[in-house]
């Protein structure tokens, strides 16, 4: 049985994942998000695995 995979990630503009140190504090500046994210909750509950 063929399972689907779906890559769930944080993304800059230019692909990339962390800095040059590894850090991914990029992530949180200049947000300013006035509404809730449940993205994850909504993905999660069409999944049955996680890997990590």
């Amino acid at each position: 049985m063929a399972r689907k995979v779906i890559l769930f990630i944080a993304m800059s503009i230019d692909n990339y994942i962390a800095d040059d140190q590894g850090a991914i504090d990029w992530l949180e500046k200049n947000v300013h998000c006035t509404e809730s994210d449940d993205s994850y909750e909504k993905m999660y509950s069409k999944i049955d695995t996680v890997i990590m």
